[in-house]
């Protein structure tokens, strides 16, 4: 896979801002006007910390490039001229934040160390982006449509994520693959894309939202979410909630990186870079998913009657997907030890096909061990072997 690349030299320089690979999975078988992107409820205009952090002469460069991009022009103009160094920063954050101009080329070129005329340069032109944001407009806006009227900001956080991973197929090769318009109206993406569709969505849906680069901790850029929800910062990061599986399941999603805190995974697998790191404080538990769904328990009898409840309603209505998590170490273990050591899980399969007369073959288990979360897939009888 592709790295990131920020390369400056005295002739050009070029930002390839994210080609990150999606998580690979091979999980065990168990015998048991673009201006209308925003659209923020609130009277006032929601203002990204990314900008807010940048002093008044930065955002004076960065609303010059993000005017001209908007408007399609060649070349934008700065009097006095600005440094490469500054050029290069802020050219960086357009193309990171502005998703909805998404017709913006990653490549930057900096022929000059101070610059009074800046070229931009597009991946599409006018027409086609014209054509392109119009097609994404309709997509983001029947998924909107899709949401019951009273929909809370996390009912609505949820169907965005849950919507990305099981109709976006991770690919780092197709068209498009970096822009909301690949993962929303072509269905591939690859992390960039990913966070660019739910920018979209929330963008529309009137959610603060603004997205994060950097790497994972083998190296690999990536980029994920960060919303605002009821008041608090948290994580979002699509990509990750949809694995690459060595099985078909197209209807597979987990919630593992849904609205968590930067502590669960800021400097632990998730590496944010020097422009994106310490703008938000996510620290709280309170909307996480798992936490809105009373889905955390203390002890592994706890978290294993609550796994049982759901296989059995999953069983019952032939869905597959059931999960819990742990608020502690010793917990998570100690139910992963009585489930599948002990080989609890295929008790608990027999018991509930035999009690329901639902046909649960076995399952696959998608257990996250930094996240103290289990994950199950269940198989049945009628389903082929692998």
């Amino acid at each position: 896979m592709k790295k990131t690349i920020f390369a400056v030299s005295v002739l050009c320089a070029a930002l390839v801002l994210s080609s990150c690979r999606r998580v690979a999975e091979e999980p065990a078988e168990t015998t048991a006007d673009a201006n209308s992107y925003y659209g923020y409820s609130s009277d006032e205009e929601f203002v990204s910390p990314v900008y807010a952090s940048l002093s008044e002469d930065e955002k004076a460069v960065y609303d010059k490039i993000k005017t001209a991009v908007a408007d399609f022009r060649d070349t934008v103009s700065f009097d006095p001229p600005i440094s490469r160094d500054t050029a290069s920063k802020i050219y960086r954050l357009v193309y990171s934040q502005e998703r909805r101009y998404f017709w913006l080329s990653n490549l930057f070129y900096a022929p000059e160390s101070e610059i009074s005329v800046l070229s931009l340069h597009y991946l599409y032109s006018r027409s086609d982006a014209e054509t392109k944001r119009a097609e994404l407009d309709i997509a983001a806006s029947t998924i909107i449509g899709e949401l019951p009227d009273d929909a809370s900001d996390f009912d609505k956080i949820v169907y965005f994520h849950d919507k990305i991973a099981t109709t976006c197929s991770f690919s780092d090769s197709a068209e498009h693959i970096n822009s909301a318009y690949g993962v929303l109206v072509t269905g591939y993406g690859q992390c960039e894309g990913y966070a660019a569709a739910m920018t979209a969505l929330c963008d529309k849906a009137g959610i603060p939202n603004y997205t994060a680069f950097g790497q994972t901790k083998d190296g690999i850029s990536h980029a994920w979410n960060k919303v605002l929800l009821n008041g608090r910062w948290y994580n979002v990061d699509c990509t990750w909630d949809d694995p690459i599986l060595s099985r078909n399941d197209p209807g597979f999603v987990r919630h593992d990186y849904l609205l968590v805190k930067d502590s669960e995974i800021e400097g632990k697998t998730h590496f944010p870079n020097d422009l994106c790191s310490g703008l938000t404080s996510c620290e709280s538990d309170d909307m996480n998913y798992f936490a809105a769904k009373g889905l955390v328990f203390g002890s592994a009898a706890d978290g294993t009657a609550a796994l049982t409840e759901q296989i059995k309603s999953a069983g019952l209505a032939g869905k597959r997907e059931a999960e819990i998590r742990f608020s502690s170490e010793n917990a998570y273990f100690a139910a992963m030890a009585r489930l599948f050591d002990s080989k609890e899980l295929k008790d608990i399969i027999e018991d509930i096909n035999g009690s329901c007369g639902t046909h649960i073959r076995s399952a696959y288990k998608h257990n996250n061990d930094d996240m103290r979360i289990i994950h199950i897939s269940l198989i049945y009888e009628s389903d082929p072997e692998e």
